[in-house]
């Protein structure tokens, strides 16, 4: 249920054109909420969006009206209700609504190790795809990001595809390469699934301002990302 509901939400967050950010967030909201509170089935819709119209507030400039949220729930909510889930939202969070981005550490891995853009955006959609992973949310943000860079190197490595720059080796903070093992396995695994499972991510990164990274001659066969997390 968690997996359907995290791949709607991103439907709705690229329809509204939102930061990459404001997902990241709103996932991490509702998995606190989740952890403090029990929902009931039938409100995890509201919950959702109610906590992507808290992280809007917090990452966008333009934020969407509730009017508008509501119609992306097909009106199965009103507004008032959206405005007592998001009240009930800060409450049982306490106003601690701060989150360390995995996102702010994968650009800056990417600048330090001169990584190109379809590495990068690689990695990017590797980390989103941990979002729709209930173990993706123990992965602290540095090891998620170090961890989806490297896998992204590796991916295109073993496919055989050379850039003019490959970005050389890219600096993993503390982490060996035994502490990526795991977080890289969790990411292929969801990768090797994802037009199935994940299949808003899977459309989203296979659009040409994402290089079509879900989709181009990377991963186009499933042996090159399975013999990088180890399954051959």
């Amino acid at each position: 249920m968690r997996t359907v509901l995290v791949n709607w939400l991103v439907q709705v967050h690229e329809f509204l054109d939102l930061h990459e950010e404001t997902l990241y967030l709103a996932v991490y909201l509702m998995n606190s909420y989740m952890k403090v509170h029990k929902i009931q089935t039938l409100f995890l819709q509201l919950l959702a969006v109610s906590c992507l119209f808290i992280a809007c507030k917090m990452e966008e400039k333009l934020i969407p009206q509730p009017a508008d949220l509501c119609f992306m729930m097909e009106d199965a909510f009103s507004k008032k209700e959206l405005l007592k889930m998001e009240k009930k939202v800060l409450y049982r969070l306490r106003f601690e609504l701060q989150y360390i981005q995995p996102l702010h550490f994968l650009r800056l891995l990417s600048i330090t190790g001169k990584c190109p853009e379809n590495v990068e955006y690689l990695a990017m959609y590797f980390m989103e795809l941990t979002l729709l992973e209930a173990d993706g949310a123990m992965i602290e943000p540095a090891l998620l990001a170090s961890s989806a860079l490297s896998l992204a190197q590796m991916v295109f490595q073993e496919s055989g595809i050379l850039s003019p720059d490959p970005g050389g080796h890219v600096p993993l903070y503390s982490y060996s390469d035994a502490d990526l093992i795991l977080p890289r396995q969790l990411m292929g695994r969801a990768a090797l699934r994802a037009r199935s499972d994940s299949k808003s991510s899977w459309k989203k990164y296979s659009r040409g301002q994402r290089h079509r990274v879900s989709t181009g001659p990377a991963m186009s066969s499933p042996k090159h990302l399975s013999r990088c997390i180890g399954l051959l």
